[in-house]
């Protein structure tokens, strides 16, 4: 899945995300952290997201505490090397303002 980095899911969807506040200045989170994944509500903007001017940036991507997260997971439906269906349809819809 190729992501067209519109914000949609950081904005739109019920997620589990890295807690802001267990991330170390090494950029991991200790295992035995409790409180180091906290549910994003529907509607609810991720602290993890920022944007450069049009485009959506993840501000935790690159780091280590970011592998195997569920957005580090996330797939759809469709081919690996085709475009999001969501960031797709908000796009060409327009029914959705960010």
């Amino acid at each position: 899945m190729i992501c067209q980095r519109c914000g949609f899911c950081c904005l739109h969807l019920d997620v589990m995300i890295i807690n802001p506040r267990s991330i170390r200045s090494d950029g991991t989170i200790d295992p035995e952290d409790r409180n180091s994944m906290i549910k994003k509500q529907k509607g609810e903007k991720c602290p993890h997201l920022a944007h450069s001017g049009e485009v959506a940036v993840c501000t935790i991507h690159d780091l280590p505490c970011y592998r195997g997260t569920p957005c580090d997971l996330f797939e759809q439906i469709g081919p690996e090397d085709g475009p999001c269906i969501l960031g797709g349809y908000y796009k060409t819809s327009g029914s959705m303002k960010l």
